[in-house]
């Protein structure tokens, strides 16, 4: 199945602005009516736990969405980035979308740690330049290539920003064939061992999905490609083929199935989700607050597998950026599209839909 991430526009074009932002402001979330919090489940204290929120803007714009995602207690974000982007001919850099590196000194000033995904693989397509396209995974041009781009990205990060970890590919379940994932697998180890040597304290990972990647017919080989990983990364977008959520209970069995399937590994879920669209996806508001109060009491259990938790997204998306995600994706299925479109804990307007109240709760009450 297609499970979709924030495009690289969608996902970077509030650091294109930050340098121009050091304030922020709260935005009006009204709260919701017809909908009554549940109470926290036993929570337990964040304690070392990391937690974040993906910051998709509102119709008002970025600062007033910072605000309300501080309200949140949010302590890292995610630049996925890919590999085309920075390198745009054989050894030539640039800093991507007018100045993503340069603008996330933002973060550093508001004490925001940075996790970065190089997207090898960005899903559904692969993003290596061009001059590469004809050489294996595995083989020295392309190792020696990647390293080099990893050489310039570190150089370009502002200083007082801490970049916390490295995805080397996004989603690579995805796009990868049984026959190229023995070459990928040789590739993460010989680029995760250089980056190790050369930036020690940087946390390594590949992102691929649970439902593919853990659930569905590629463990092994995400198992595989984990042998040469610091810590597990994985999307958590808990739906069916065409996209129908499932019941929002269901997190328990599979946070468990996650964990035992990586036994002894800590665990980062780089992307949770749970649209709330009824059209086309089988939702509610209601089953997606209901999720995100199940979901938090699942990781309390497995809380000390389970490390890091990024939620995806803040606010839904405009019909402009559904617009350009649908023609990245090449997909048209309503249920893909109603998915994309409802995974905001709040509208686009900024007003508040039943699962932001309920993550106020479930993130203030184990001390975020």
């Amino acid at each position: 199945m297609h499970n979709s991430r924030i495009s690289i526009l969608l996902k970077t074009i509030l650091f294109t602005i930050c340098l121009l932002l050091f304030s922020c402001g709260d935005e009006s979330t009204s709260p919701g009516e017809g909908y009554e919090v549940i109470p926290a489940q036993s929570p337990q204290p964040s304690g070392e736990r990391l937690f974040g929120i993906g910051i998709t803007e509102s119709e008002d714009g970025f600062a007033s969405s910072w605000g309300t995602a501080m309200q949140v207690g949010t302590e890292i974000v995610e630049l996925n980035i890919p590999w085309d982007s920075i390198e745009v001919s054989e050894g030539v850099y640039q800093d991507p979308m007018g100045g993503v590196f340069e603008a996330i000194g933002f973060f550093g000033y508001n004490d925001i740690e940075v996790m970065l995904s190089l997207a090898v693989v960005n899903t559904v397509h692969s993003t290596v330049p061009d001059y590469l396209q004809n050489s294996d995974w595995d083989s020295p041009e392309m190792i020696e290539a990647f390293n080099n781009l990893v050489d310039w990205v570190l150089s370009e990060i502002p200083s007082n920003v801490t970049i916390i970890s490295i995805s080397i590919g996004n989603e690579t379940d995805l796009y990868l064939s049984d026959d190229a994932w023995e070459d990928y697998i040789q590739f993460v180890a010989a680029t995760s061992d250089y980056i190790r040597l050369s930036y020690p304290g940087i946390v390594l990972g590949v992102k691929n999905t649970v439902t593919n990647g853990v659930l569905g017919g590629d463990l092994s080989h995400v198992q595989q490609v984990n042998q040469y990983t610091d810590v597990v990364m994985l999307t958590y977008y808990p739906q069916s083929s065409t996209f129908q959520v499932l019941d929002p209970e269901i997190v328990h069995s599979h946070l468990l199935q996650i964990v035992s399937s990586f036994p002894g590994r800590e665990i980062w879920l780089n992307e949770v989700g749970y649209q709330s669209g009824s059209e086309h996806c089988g939702s509610t508001q209601t089953k997606q607050a209901q999720f995100y109060h199940e979901f938090f009491t699942a990781w309390d259990t497995n809380r000390q597998n389970i490390k890091l938790v990024l939620i995806d997204w803040l606010h839904d998306i405009s019909s402009e950026q559904l617009a350009e995600m649908e023609e990245y994706y090449g997909v048209s299925d309503p249920g893909f599209l109603e998915y994309l479109a409802t995974l905001g804990l709040l509208y686009h307007d900024g007003t508040a839909k039943y699962a932001w109240l309920q993550l106020l709760e479930e993130t203030q009450a184990r001390g975020w």
